[in-house]
């Protein structure tokens, strides 16, 4: 597959498959999220990451590898900067950001997709 292949496949279809697969999932883990403690978090967001790179594996696209960050953290009157970069092809390779919130918890997923 070439470059411009894998760059095709990625902004016009897998970004759309790898951004649905991952909110259905946060939407189902994180919606209703009480935050307790420290470790609970820690599992919670273990748990997520794992379960994203599984979904993203079921998809069978052989031309990327996933990287899958979690971040959960309480809701306070705190404010939060969270950055992620990689060097990579912008050619052929891909992110995806996404945010759930529940009532006392944020959580942010980066998913990095390299061309392979």
């Amino acid at each position: 597959m070439s470059n411009f292949e894998k760059e095709d496949v990625f902004n016009n279809q897998l970004k759309a498959e790898v951004t649905k697969v991952a909110q259905g999932i946060l939407d189902q883990e994180i919606k209703k999220y009480i935050y307790n403690n420290v470790d609970e978090s820690q599992k919670k967001s273990s748990t997520i990451c794992d379960t994203i790179l599984i979904k993203l594996k079921d998809l069978n696209n052989k031309h990327f590898k996933f990287i899958v960050s979690c971040l959960i953290l309480q809701k306070a009157d705190c404010g939060i900067n969270l950055s992620a970069s990689c060097y990579w092809d912008n050619n052929t390779d891909g992110s995806v950001a996404l945010k759930q919130e529940s009532d006392d918890a944020v959580c942010i997923v980066n998913i990095f997709a390299c061309g392979v």
